[in-house]
């Protein structure tokens, strides 16, 4: 379901993902991370993922600071990709 989400997010921001993976994080203090690994023409950028965010977007429930973690990375890539 985050694949789906990220690539509709860059879609939303002009841009085409080659690739989209979540790598299975760990518990960091009280927190599961995650890792989201996304890709376009060669370049690739990863940003931090909360498991309390991922219940979120399954639930369909305020997915605002997930969006913009995801916009974050994606406007990395963007510049990785302008250069």
């Amino acid at each position: 379901m985050i694949t789906e989400y990220a690539a509709e997010v860059a879609t939303r921001m002009g841009m085409k993902l080659s690739k989209v993976s979540l790598i299975e994080g760990r518990t960091v203090g009280c927190l599961d991370t995650h890792s989201l690994m996304m890709s376009s023409n060669g370049c690739n950028v990863s940003t931090i993922i909360y498991q309390a965010d991922l219940e979120k977007l399954e639930n369909r429930i305020e997915c605002d600071r997930l969006e913009l973690r995801i916009q974050q990375a994606l406007t990395r890539l963007q510049f990785m990709l302008e250069l």
